[in-house]
């Protein structure tokens, strides 16, 4: 059988959801016996513990016709040069957003001619879209993990969190996150004591440290392929308020968290107040809503998620033998 190769020539300090979904799937493929590495020419990322960083490697080197080279969807600069090229192997694309693919024009002759035979995808949504908009069908699923020995609860306090940026230039678009809070204090007074805790450029470990210790997550992410902050509250027992994103109707229901349109801003301002509301006077909707939040991110823990790896893995290396 031969070697899973994950292409992450990413800078090394680009802590990402999808950066981090490589690598813990290339740990959850080594752990379950497959011969795993991840290129990053820059090396290992200092929030990377010693057991992933020992899958890094600067270059590949004596592909094989059995070995398996995982593409990213940002098929731009080396990238686009590289799928375009003549390797030995197979190649596959795992496809973390397909509106990030979709701008760099991956057509169904595009994937036939550069050789890639499969396409891999985070959920569901996702993989309805790559099939409808491409026309293709070779598309497999393997989920994200959401880690709940480090998204866990902790003793809560009262505060929002917020993390919302996600496409370059976002910067230049409406502060949705200020103008809600904005709204908030205007429409409801008594809450502007509440404190906002914005997430930016955070490690793993401190993400999920703040999480754990807030009451509700405002989840503003829009085109997701899945949206994995969300789910990442759910574990850590936060209450949580705003959009699915789009792919996150895998998984998000009126029965774990408030969702709303994007359109529909003071919809969500009332979702917080009532969830504020709600923690302050012991509201016994809000325990429901947080085992049921709880359930949806236990879909994607590390040993489900390996389970449905070692199959789409093994499938993948055996393709054509």
């Amino acid at each position: 059988m031969g070697r899973i190769i994950f292409l992450n020539c990413f800078p090394r300090d680009c802590i990402t959801g999808g950066v981090k979904t490589t690598y813990r799937h290339a740990l959850l493929l080594r752990r379950a016996g497959f011969e795993v590495q991840v290129m990053q020419p820059d090396g290992p990322p200092s929030w990377l513990d010693r057991e992933m960083a020992a899958l890094i490697c600067s270059d590949v080197t004596n592909l094989t016709a059995n070995d398996l080279i995982v593409f990213p969807e940002t098929l731009n600069g080396w990238y686009s040069k590289m799928i375009r090229a003549p390797l030995q192997g197979k190649k596959v694309i795992f496809c973390q957003n397909p509106y990030y693919f979709f701008t760099y024009g991956p057509s169904k002759q595009n994937l036939k001619e550069w050789g890639v035979q499969y396409i891999l995808s985070p959920g569901a949504y996702c993989t309805r879209m790559i099939q409808s908009v491409l026309g293709v069908d070779n598309v497999l699923i393997t989920p994200p993990v959401v880690d709940g020995t480090l998204f866990t609860p902790q003793p809560k306090s009262l505060q929002i969190v917020v993390s919302y940026r996600k496409w370059v230039g976002q910067e230049n678009v409406v502060d949705y996150a200020g103008l809600m809070r904005e709204m908030l204090h205007l429409k409801y007074p008594q809450f502007t004591h509440i404190s906002w805790i914005a997430l930016q450029n955070n490690s793993e470990a401190e993400t999920a440290h703040i999480m754990g210790r807030s009451a509700i997550v405002l989840s503003l992410g829009r085109l997701e392929s899945l949206g994995i902050t969300a789910l990442e509250a759910m574990a850590a027992g936060c209450c949580v308020v705003g959009y699915h994103g789009g792919g996150g109707i895998d998984y998000a229901t009126a029965q774990n968290g408030f969702w709303h349109s994007p359109e529909d801003v003071e919809g969500v301002v009332d979702s917080l107040a009532r969830a504020i509301t709600g923690f302050s006077s012991g509201d016994p909707l809000l325990p429901k809503m947080l085992e049921a939040g709880h359930r949806a991110a236990q879909a994607y823990a590390p040993e489900r998620v390996s389970a449905t790896l070692k199959q789409v893995y093994s499938q993948l290396l055996n393709a054509g033998e």
